[in-house]
């Protein structure tokens, strides 16, 4: 068991630390709003996961995944979104560029709201099939010898979802520690750029796989 469980969680990690969608979208929060905006983004990401996950255990994402045209919906759904939120990160550079500059040339802080980081966090996470597919396929990879199947999936989702809080709760506490950092006019524009830039490529890719 420790074997199986040692491998479910190497694979959890390798997919909770490559960047997707929900990386960059925090990213590009904490440009807009610091630390605050991060941490309300990552807890709508975390609720997206958890809520993915308890489908996943229920057996809902296949079903999903058994239904064409609902998952190209949603993953249609998804694109969108994710290439509305990289054009108005654009948009939001030029806007940026007229706004008032506070002491050594930083450009007052938009107002990020947390209920939108939230909000913006969740359906990032829910609106990408990707990730109720990654449940679907890596649960049925692992066996824990003894354990019934149903309580089997609800341990590894709960696995899971730990371990994804605890990438959240570190990147946040390092973004944190930089927050003057990303306060920087500068450093501002090039993430939030970057990450806007990352979240129209990820949609497009989404919109056109098949």
């Amino acid at each position: 068991m420790s074997g199986q469980l040692l491998a479910f969680i190497g694979a959890c990690l390798a997919v909770i630390v490559v960047p997707g969608p929900d990386l960059a979208l925090l990213l590009r929060n904490a440009a807009v709003a610091g630390r605050s905006g991060a941490a309300a983004t990552a807890s709508g990401i975390m609720t997206g996961n958890t809520i993915l996950a308890t489908a996943a255990v229920a057996g809902l994402t296949a079903l999903l995944q058994a239904s064409g045209p609902l998952y190209n919906a949603i993953r249609l759904a998804g694109a969108t979104y994710l290439i509305y939120l990289g054009v108005r990160a654009l948009i939001s550079l030029t806007r940026r560029d007229e706004a008032p500059r506070g002491p050594e040339n930083v450009p007052a802080r938009p107002q990020l709201p947390r209920g939108h980081a939230f909000r913006q966090g969740l359906l990032s996470n829910l609106l990408n099939p990707k990730v109720a597919a990654f449940y679907l396929a890596l649960f049925p990879q692992f066996t824990l010898p003894g354990v019934p199947t149903l309580a089997q999936h609800a341990l590894l989702a709960a696995l899971f979802c730990l371990l994804s809080l605890t990438w959240y709760v570190l990147l946040i506490a390092i973004l944190g520690r930089v927050q003057t950092w990303l306060q920087r006019r500068k450093v501002q524009r090039t993430i939030t750029g970057t990450s806007a830039a990352a979240l129209i490529a990820l949609g497009a890719g989404l919109a056109l796989q098949n």
